[in-house]
């Protein structure tokens, strides 16, 4: 272990691309903090929204992106272990998290050689086809702290139960004795604790979307139900167990912000499975059922499912209101086409009532195809509705008899795609009560709910309204413009450095005064810092503007400041 361990953890140097190889290297400042990390700003440049962007286009963005290589071991500078007591350790950075244990262990003394302490874990095996001297050894994404033991007895297992290839008999659980209780393997397979199973699947498949053979040391990696029948040696399995885990277990907080401090200080590129889960079966199709009898998965056909003709999803919810007449109504849900949609019957939506969990879907839509820029209306009832809007709702449904504090889930193919409000919350900061709330124009779909992404009319708002045409809080009926940024060349792979700016003295950005909206009231600034940080409404912020999107100094609904996709100001 180096002398200067503990150093490392106040102030490291991060090692950045000066090139286009590994070889081509920079020390810069830990400081320096990668541009266009946060969710909304990395996926913008894409043709399409993220959910319906091609494989090939993702791979690019994630390559291209990828703007730092650390090296494994380094007596002088931060390498992997660096990375890893940044990305997996605790509030006060004295513990680590390691992976196959589900545990905190003191961070250091780390591995040492002796096996006595916890050590790096590749989740794909280097025996698999990651060289020594490739990015993907030293890829943070796919890295994970791990018990030396558990980790030596996990070896180059592929992920899955036991029993997938040959006999359950042989099966050991847990997988070590220091390995997590629900843990188990066998000859062929290693099964990781429930909790982290998901975390898992969505690492191996973003090496699989990551590496192609294109880079130097690199060999196209492929994951797969038939893992040794990928060229080179470069198969992991089992993937079709893999997607089951990317379900089971979606990403939680904890896995989120490893993805942003992986993007923000040390490698500059997103596992979009973590932001967008559903992108696993769009890219790699549904899991085939369990083996039986630990015959294996079929391998007469491709190595990998390949969906390139399976329809993406393309419906987003935009809207919600629970109306001001009596009994509440009208109840609808708007929703928007964003791709044309050969069967909507495809798609299905629940609701959530009361804080009580998932329904499933409540409502199927009929077989009918759909134009994009086309939207859609379904209330609980007509009368209410069209006295209100002017106009009858394009379906109507019984199940849509919401009120103010009940979520809503948009399911494509039987998988929730889209969601308002938290399904497990009885309502909250989202709370539409006599209101309304409705999508902020080029905001996407995302399983994960954003209060960011939503702008809400607050409780009662609507409450005195007779019509929405006379209402001066009127819901933005049919107005979400699913505009996407213009594509942009590869961001460069040297970023540049920001020099330190004296807040006291720094010359502030002048703030526009009218903004032309009529629907987004948030004020924005383009620069920072700011003499007064600016938030919702123009309220003044407790502090400076120091933080791209940070809404901390704003309270739950403000934002600091905003750095892309500013309005158009007068």
């Amino acid at each position: 272990m180096k002398e200067a361990s503990m150093m490392r953890l106040i102030a490291p140097l991060i090692l950045l691309f000066s090139g286009t190889g590994p070889s081509s290297l920079l020390l810069v400042s830990s400081q320096q903090l990668f541009s266009n990390c946060d969710v909304s700003s990395y996926y913008s440049t894409l043709s399409a929204s993220p959910t319906q962007t091609s494989r090939d286009e993702m791979h690019l963005l994630l390559k291209f992106t990828h703007r730092n290589v650390l090296p494994y071991t380094s007596d002088n500078n931060p390498d992997v272990w660096d990375g890893l007591l940044a990305t997996d350790t605790d509030a006060t950075g004295q513990l680590v998290h390691l992976i196959y244990g589900n545990k905190y262990v003191a961070a250091t003394p780390y591995d040492s050689g002796s096996c006595d302490s916890w050590n790096r874990e590749h989740l794909w095996p280097r025996s698999r086809g990651i060289s020594d001297s490739g990015l993907d050894n030293t890829d943070l994404h796919h890295l994970r702290p791990a018990d030396c033991n558990v980790n030596a007895a996990r070896s180059n297992r592929y992920f899955g139960q036991c029993g997938t290839v040959g006999p359950l008999a042989s099966c050991v659980s847990p997988a070590h004795v220091e390995a997590a209780l629900d843990t188990e393997r066998d000859a062929q397979t290693f099964l990781p604790p429930a909790d982290k199973r998901g975390d898992v699947a969505r690492a191996i498949l973003y090496m699989d979307l990551r590496y192609d053979g294109s880079e130097p040391n690199t060999l196209d990696l492929v994951v797969s139900d038939c893992p040794e029948s990928v060229p080179d040696g470069a198969g992991m399995g089992y993937l079709s167990q893999l997607l089951q885990w990317n379900l089971e277990d979606p990403p939680d907080e904890e896995e989120r912000n490893r993805n942003g401090e992986v993007c923000d200080n040390w490698q500059g590129n997103r596992n979009p499975f973590i932001d967008y889960p559903e992108l696993a079966t769009v890219y790699f199709g549904n899991p085939s059922p369990l083996p039986q009898n630990g015959e294996g998965y079929a391998c007469s056909g491709p190595t990998t499912p390949p969906p390139t003709n399976a329809p993406s999803p393309s419906l987003i919810i935009t809207g919600v209101i629970d109306g001001p007449l009596t009994g509440g109504l009208p109840k609808a849900i708007e929703l928007y086409a964003t791709a044309d949609i050969p069967d909507l019957s495809m798609y299905g939506v629940g609701f959530a009532n009361n804080g009580d969990g998932t329904d499933g879907i409540e409502f199927t839509f009929p077989s009918q195809s759909a134009s994009a820029g086309s939207f859609f209306t379904i209330a609980s009832e007509v009368v209410g509705f069209e006295a209100y809007f002017g106009a009858p709702p394009d379906f109507v449904d019984g199940s849509v008899n919401i009120n103010g504090n009940d979520a809503i889930e948009l399911f494509f193919n039987g998988q929730v795609i889209d969601v308002f409000g938290d399904v497990n919350v009885d309502g909250g900061d989202w709370e539409y009560m006599d209101g309304w709330s409705y999508r902020r124009d080029t905001t996407n779909s995302s399983t994960l709910f954003n209060l960011d992404d939503w702008i809400l009319s607050g409780i009662n708002a609507i409450d005195s309204c007779a019509s929405n045409p006379a209402c001066v809080n009127a819901f933005p009926f049919h107005t979400y413009k699913n505009v996407i940024v213009s594509p942009t060349p590869p961001p460069s792979l040297r970023p540049s450095r920001q020099p330190s700016k004296d807040l006291t003295t720094a010359k502030p950005t002048p703030i526009p005064t009218k903004a032309i909206s009529t629907v987004d009231k948030f004020i924005c600034a383009k620069k920072q810092p700011l003499d007064a940080t600016i938030c919702a409404k123009g309220s003044l912020a407790s502090r400076r503007c120091s933080t791209e999107n940070s809404p901390d100094t704003c309270g739950k609904r403000g934002r600091v400041c905003w750095w892309h996709a500013c309005p158009v100001w007068n």
